[in-house]
């Protein structure tokens, strides 16, 4: 099994001080990156109005992402990182899980941090999901007509637990987490949904995206607080 640990946060602010505190901290990091002991990478992303998949922001919930040298590592950041004990400070609440890595491909900004070299093939428990992309900008508008529809065909799907539109970049750098009971129930809206197909057929139509990625990830423990 990976000794990789990932970490998937969500944070809920209320309020205009704290909503503020939390835009200024994503800008922040576009600038100053995360950086700890053990951190592999990490990414702190806005996330878009009602389920996400909307090019109007959402201001009050904000996910972070980070990937792990080791569980320990993760921990000991949560606990003493004064930057991000001062991040959430102003939350009202935090959700997300942790997870191993299983498979994948892609990059993201030309980087593959995730190692699936030990990943356990027999894992048979809860599975979670990155997508990424970086849409052409010329692409864009053709992208977002079509976007609102397809996140429609996600809604009451079995086995789905939660899914939630991110981004690092409005409208050009988008990014699905979602979180599935079972393999099987991800496998079956991937691979036999007659919704999503289409969808995947546009894609390689028009070529909307210029780098892409896929990630699969075994959950070990859902988080909340608060």
């Amino acid at each position: 099994m990976s000794s990789q640990f990932i970490t998937i946060r969500f944070l809920e602010f209320k309020g205009f001080s704290a909503k503020r505190h939390a835009f200024a901290e994503v800008g922040r990091s576009l600038v100053n990156g995360w950086s700890a002991d053990g951190l592999v990478f990490s990414k702190q992303l806005g996330t878009g109005a009602g389920n996400g998949f909307s090019v109007l922001p959402n201001f009050s919930l904000y996910a972070w992402l980070g990937v792990w040298e080791s569980t320990e590592h993760a921990e000991r950041f949560f606990e003493t990182d004064s930057r991000w004990l001062g991040f959430i400070e102003a939350s009202s609440g935090i959700s997300g899980w942790d997870a191993i890595p299983l498979k994948g491909k892609g990059t993201w900004n030309g980087i593959q941090p995730f190692d699936f070299s030990v990943a356990d093939p027999t894992w048979d428990g809860p599975v979670a999901v990155i997508t990424r992309a970086s849409i052409r900008w010329h692409k864009s508008l053709l992208f977002w007509w079509n976007v609102p529809s397809a996140s429609k065909h996600l809604e009451g799907k079995q086995g789905l637990l939660y899914a939630k539109g991110v981004g690092e970049f409005p409208l050009l750098e988008q990014a699905t987490f979602s979180l599935w009971e079972s393999a099987s129930n991800l496998d079956q809206f991937a691979y036999q949904s007659k919704e999503h197909a289409p969808m995947i057929m546009k894609t390689r139509k028009y070529d909307w995206y210029s780098e892409e990625m896929f990630v699969r990830m075994g959950v070990v423990r859902l988080v909340a607080s608060r």
